[in-house]
């Protein structure tokens, strides 16, 4: 046996182990569940709260300020995790299938995790996304407050079907929220309406930013790359230098991602690169709103006049 052979065989291996303990804190968590008695389906837990699960820590967050103390809720991937290459330990595997309750955006943002929720949920897994217009199937429609209060309303739905004894404290907790959105959504528009026309110009590591573009008013002009971890081609690399040369007053990474590639783009064309965030939050950002304000100072301050 060569040393790739053995590597593989121990990759393998340790894989099977990871599984294999998944599949017995699953088979617990279960037991647990059927042994419960009426406490436990009632709320979840003895004491009467949801046990409910989102699969990134933005929307936890929205189910967070929705269902209160009555829910123990876990978010399944840290913030800025690739869902497409992220393994879930078994601890997580096994709060799946505890959960009574999963909420997921759908439009494959889960990417790979999805098949394990699907797989081991113990609830109804509820897609937010679902019945909402998706353009060309981008996943990021909260970038939209306006499409975040659809969030929330359908969280706020789930839970009352779930636990119906929360029905007022869902309704109360969602009611304060979408008024919070609501101003929110307006000090978006307002901002962003106020920077001048000609310099609404959205470039952006990907394309994370259509939906924030059509609600407030900014044109996608550029992206860099078709999705994470890709590269643009050398021609690609002209095209975005002409654009960018034609008057576009900064780009926009991603912290998580690496920017490289954009980063030399705008240093050759002399424009300034700034953060915009779409689901990871970063230092002094750890909720929604917070993320949304981030992103109209970093849209202020890049796009706004010299």
């Amino acid at each position: 046996m060569d040393r790739r052979e053995t590597k593989y065989q121990g990759a393998r291996g340790r894989r099977e182990r990871r599984w294999a303990i998944a599949a017995a804190l699953v088979a617990a968590a279960l037991l647990g569940v059927a042994c419960g008695g009426d406490g436990a389906r009632s709320g979840g837990r003895p004491d009467g709260r949801l046990r409910v699960v989102a699969s990134l820590e933005l929307l936890a967050d929205l189910v967070r300020q929705v269902g209160g103390d009555r829910v123990e809720l876990t978010a399944l991937l840290p913030s800025g995790a690739d869902p497409h290459t992220y393994e879930l330990p078994p601890a997580r595997v096994a709060d799946i299938a505890r959960a009574d309750l999963v909420f997921v955006n759908g439009l494959g943002l889960e990417g790979n995790v999805l098949a394990v929720i699907d797989e081991n949920a113990g609830g109804p897994v509820v897609e937010l996304a679902d019945g909402l217009a998706a353009l060309d199937g981008n996943p990021h429609l909260w970038l939209d407050v306006r499409l975040a209060a659809r969030y929330v309303e359908t969280i706020r739905d789930a839970l009352i079907e779930r636990d119906s004894a929360g029905r007022s404290s869902y309704r109360d907790h969602a009611a304060a929220y979408l008024e919070e959105l609501g101003v929110l959504d307006g000090e978006l528009e307002a901002a962003i309406g106020a920077i001048a026309p000609e310099r609404r110009k959205l470039a952006t590591l990907h394309d994370a930013f259509p939906y924030l573009a059509r609600r407030y008013g900014l044109e996608v002009v550029a992206v860099f790359v078709p999705s994470p971890g890709q590269e643009p081609s050398a021609r690609q690399v002209a095209e975005l230098v002409a654009i960018l040369r034609s008057g576009v007053p900064a780009v926009f990474k991603e912290p998580q991602f690496n920017a490289t590639v954009l980063e030399l783009v705008a240093s050759d064309v002399g424009i300034r690169v700034l953060d915009l965030l779409s689901d990871a939050y970063t230092e002094g950002v750890g909720s929604y709103v917070e993320l949304m304000r981030f992103n109209l100072r970093q849209l202020q301050e890049g796009l706004g006049d010299d």
